[in-house]
């Protein structure tokens, strides 16, 4: 069961079919990112990388329908989940230029819902570089929050 709408998925199978230049109901690995960027997900190029490289040397020389859209709604979930990121950390966000103090993020990690331990927020502090003034990239914090650097 797809968590795609209908009308979204109907959409998604025609896009795919165009994209299946023999109609084996199989894609080429080769035009996998643009047929994912036309059902509107936006993957990076790190991401497309790793999802050739798993299915490269997939025996049925192709991606499935079935296939495609289990990695269709892995990266609109990703997106989702990134784009509500990006908003939490904007509410605190107090000088408006995408980035938030370091006492900042320590507060926001410590009162969380499923607060983090003090080492896991020592973690993630040295990993997001923080600039000279102690300001942290709300993209990049994101970015690393959800693997994605």
């Amino acid at each position: 069961m797809s968590m795609l709408e209908d009308d979204k998925l109907k959409e998604c199978k025609l896009i795919f079919d165009m994209f299946d230049e023999d109609k084996d109901e199989l894609i080429s690995i080769n035009v996998l990112g643009d047929c994912l960027r036309i059902c509107g997900a936006a993957p990076s190029q790190q991401e497309l990388n790793k999802i050739i490289k798993k299915y490269e040397n997939n025996k049925e020389e192709g991606i499935s329908f079935e296939v495609f859209l289990k990695l269709l709604e892995k990266l609109l979930i990703s997106q989702d989940s990134e784009e509500d990121l990006i908003n939490e950390f904007t509410k605190i966000d107090h000088v408006g230029d995408g980035t938030i103090t370091k006492s900042d993020l320590i507060n926001l990690m410590s009162n969380y819902e499923n607060p983090l331990s003090p080492e896991e927020i020592e973690d993630i502090m040295q990993e997001v570089n923080a600039d000279e003034n102690g300001y942290i990239n709300i993209q990049r914090l994101v970015k690393l929050l959800l693997g994605k650097i």
